[in-house]
């Protein structure tokens, strides 16, 4: 498994991803309903309709991980994403709902509707993109980026230092 590090140390695993783009468009589909359904679940406050729309969001995001466990993960990953602020939404509108309406964390639902959004929308942009990455790996133990935008990859060199093994960079 190759790993990125970035320059705050943080080490991201890459993994390959078999998702097809029909795959991460039914994914957000099926995303879109339960959301809906949600709201109407939540307003008839019947218990088991909303344990079962949890059992739901909760199967949903666990599907997501077919689309990486990362929104790193090409080219799906934001796919992946999707399903987690979907099911953050609805943890959201159930402690919104528990405490009569009101929030506990101001602004919480709002957030996490519109990091679905975004999520929703990149995933869908990468379905239109074929499923094709859109960083490629350049192996170089040297300092200078091979190109503008490209991420340094840090990681034990042949001589046993720990130092710039590889670039992620954008595919031209």
């Amino acid at each position: 498994m190759n790993k990125v590090t970035f320059a705050l140390g943080l080490c991201v695993p890459l993994f390959a991803i078999s998702a097809s783009p029909p795959d991460a468009s039914r994914y957000i589909q099926d995303l879109d309903a339960a959301m809906k359904v949600a709201q109407k679940t939540l307003a008839a406050g019947e218990l088991k309709a909303v344990s079962a729309q949890s059992r739901s969001f909760s199967q949903l995001q666990s599907r997501g991980e077919a689309f990486g466990k990362s929104v790193f993960d090409e080219p799906f990953g934001r796919c992946f994403a999707a399903g987690v602020h979907a099911q953050a939404w609805w943890q959201a509108q159930l402690a919104a709902a528990q405490r009569g309406g009101s929030e506990a964390n101001p602004g919480w639902i709002k957030r996490e509707l519109a990091n679905y959004q975004e999520n929703k929308s990149e995933c869908l942009k990468a379905t239109k993109g074929g499923g094709k990455p859109t960083t490629e790996r350049i192996a170089s133990t040297s300092e200078t980026p091979p190109r503008k935008g490209c991420l340094k990859v840090l990681g034990l060199r042949a001589d046993g230092a720990v130092g710039t093994i590889a670039y992620t960079c954008p595919v031209k």
